[in-house]
């Protein structure tokens, strides 16, 4: 039972990542002006869309099967952040 509530926090914090990544595609995302670069915007809609697959997917796992195909979510959602993070801070040389 905690896993589930565990994991279906871990699933609307995704969710919300999600949300504020596509509102953010066009402006300001924290401390970068996505306007002046857009390849940033490609990668926030890009990042937006995986982790939002990646929560209904959690949602599906979450309610059907058990409690150690969470670690598909959890996997997932992690290499996305992982891969965002690489790719907004990869320098243009």
């Amino acid at each position: 039972m905690v896993i589930k509530i565990v994991m279906g926090i871990f699933i609307i914090v995704l969710a919300l990542t999600s949300w504020y990544m596509w509102h953010r595609r066009s402006g300001h995302f924290i401390i970068y002006d996505v306007g002046s670069n857009p390849r940033l915007g490609s990668i926030l809609k890009w990042t937006s869309i995986a982790l939002m697959l990646e929560s209904i997917l959690g949602v599906l796992i979450l309610f059907l099967a058990n409690k150690y195909m969470n670690l598909i979510t959890l996997i997932l959602g992690s290499m996305t952040i992982l891969i965002f993070g690489l790719l907004i801070n990869q320098k243009n040389d």
